[in-house]
């Protein structure tokens, strides 16, 4: 009888060892399998600035190239503050290294009420805009838009 039981003993050894061998393996592979949970965060920033003002070349303010959807011409934006509101750890400086070898460097999507208030904004009148971005096309989807007549700071 004790050799009876030695032998399942052995047997049952044998096949948890296995099984525990096979899960180690897939576990190993499985890492990169693993389902994302949520769309990957993209960053809210607010841009504050002037659209189309003339500025002198050694400005010491960023000018950015931005394209409006629906509409074929470009516009410089004289940035004067950059914020991130909320998302991953990134900088404003990151965000703008990023854009900077491109002659388009951000192109903004929204509603057209949003894109009309835009393109409708006199060269004085400061602009702040509340988007996110997508770093993958340099894509700001614009969240809402706020015009102030302040005069400019230089």
């Amino acid at each position: 009888m004790n050799t009876r039981i030695l032998h399942f003993g052995l047997s049952s050894l044998i096949v948890v060892l296995l099984l525990g061998g096979l899960v180690s393996v897939f576990a190993q592979i499985g890492d990169n399998l693993q389902p994302q949970l949520g769309p990957p965060l993209k960053p809210l920033i607010k841009l504050v600035g002037f659209l189309n003002e003339p500025t002198p070349a050694t400005s010491p303010k960023p000018v950015l190239t931005v394209a409006l959807a629906g509409d074929d011409r470009r516009y410089t934006f004289t940035l004067t503050d950059m914020r991130i509101m909320a998302g991953p750890l990134i900088t404003p400086g990151d965000i703008l290294s990023q854009v900077k070898p491109f002659s388009t460097n951000f192109y903004l999507r929204g509603s057209p009420d949003i894109m009309a208030q835009i393109s409708d904004t006199a060269p004085g009148e400061q602009l702040s805009i509340l988007a996110e971005y997508s770093r993958a096309d340099r894509v700001l989807f614009v969240q809402s838009v706020e015009k102030s007549e302040e005069p400019r700071r230089q």
